[in-house]
This record gives structure tokens, C-alpha cells and sequence, in this order.
């Protein structure tokens, strides 16, 4: 494989890309604990988007690592990428996008969170805030106990930690570091990188 594009997604912001089928996109947390939140969308059809919900059910599970899929929200449902590699271990399923509202009311910041920035990397595709799904949450660890209660762990990924999702349709991907922090770390960047083999000959633009 070769890589066709790298990008950074600076810390408390997001970028957007058009991948095409065949295509990964490699995720690197590069100073490690970052969670963030990955959202697709089928390219020709915006209608057509990645289901967390969907994705729970068809995985029977509320983390997913390689081998598990993310599916879409039409019937019957479709595969829109497949996690082909992940040094971390486990993604949420669970959680929706970090937002204004929330960083405001539990956190006592007044800054945009992810859906927001999410929102502003789709706008060159008329993406509105409330048409973002929720998402795939990235080295975020969140656990549940038998009484179907939620909790926040510390993030856990290190330095240089990766996922890879193999796009099954031509799709546009939107990819956020959360804007929550905390006393004992600082906010950090991903490096995203789409990747294709060499015989691939379609383009990769981003906005």
C-alpha cells in the first residue's frame, strides 16, 4: 500500500475527506489519549450514513476493534467500512459527539465540542449539525456494569496508537480530537493518513 494523503487533525478541531472504496483510512493518536469521533457518510447519497446503532447490533457488541465492521442505516443495512487493523484495542459504540450543550453543563467550558467541529468540516457537502451522526469514538473507553450503568475511563491509548477502516463504499469521512480535556494531559493531534495500493488509480481530495 502506499499512502495517497496525510493530514493532521490539530487538537480540538476536525477535518473532512472524500475516500474511495478500497481505500483506508489510518487513524494515528500521536501523543497518545486522545479519544475523538469518526462519522461517514455514502458519498453519492448523504442519506446513506454510518449507523452507531446499526453498528451495535450487527457487531452484538459496544466496542469494536479489527474484524468488526461499521454499518450503514438503510434496510437492510450495509457495510461502509471494515476495521482491517487496531493496535489499541477497542473503539465506543455508545456515546454521542461531544457538543457545546455538553462541554458547557458538565465540564463548565463554553468552547465547541465535536459535533460542532464535525459540522464545520462537512459544510463544503451541506452537512448541517443535527444531520451528523453519532459516532464511532476513538480510543475512548467507556464501561458498562451489570446494572446497565456507564462510566468515563481514563483513555488508555499510547503514543502511536492506530486503527485502520477499509471504506466498502466511495464515502465522505469526517474525523474529530475531542475538545474535552482533563488536569493531567493536553489536548493533542491525529495523524490521518488514507492509504491504497499501488494499482489504485482514484484520487482522494480533502477539504
Amino acid at each position: 500500500m502506499i499512502v495517497s494523503q496525510s493530514a493532521i487533525v490539530p487538537p480540538m478541531s476536525a477535518r473532512a475527506f472524500s475516500v474511495g472504496a478500497g481505500q483506508i483510512v489510518r487513524v494515528v493518536d500521536i501523543d497518545g489519549r486522545q479519544p475523538g469521533d469518526f462519522v461517514a457518510f455514502k458519498a453519492d447519497d448523504f442519506e446513506v450514513r454510518m449507523s452507531q446503532a446499526r453498528s451495535r447490533v450487527e457487531n452484538q457488541r459496544v466496542t469494536v476493534t479489527q474484524g468488526h465492521s461499521l454499518w450503514t442505516n438503510t434496510f437492510p443495512p450495509e457495510i461502509i467500512f471494515t476495521i482491517v487493523g487496531d493496535t489499541h484495542g477497542a473503539h465506543d459504540l455508545l456515546y454521542t459527539p461531544c457538543c457545546r450543550y455538553a462541554l458547557e453543563t458538565r465540564f463548565g467550558v463554553s468552547r465547541d465540542g465535536c459535533l460542532e467541529q464535525l459540522a464545520k468540516a462537512l459544510e463544503p457537502w451541506g452537512v448541517k449539525p443535527h444531520e451528523v451522526p453519532d459516532p464511532l469514538n476513538l480510543f475512548f473507553d467507556v464501561a458498562v456494569d451489570g446494572a446497565g450503568g456507564m462510566e468515563i475511563r481514563r483513555p488508555a491509548s499510547v503514543p502511536g496508537s492506530s486503527i485502520e477502516l477499509k471504506a466498502e463504499m466511495n464515502c465522505v469521512v469526517a474525523i474529530s480530537t475531542c475538545s474535552v480535556s482533563s488536569a493531567d494531559r493536553e489536548n493533542s493531534a491525529y495523524q490521518v493518513e488514507i492509504l491504497e495500493l499501488q494499482c489504485a488509480s482514484s484520487a482522494v481530495t480533502s477539504q
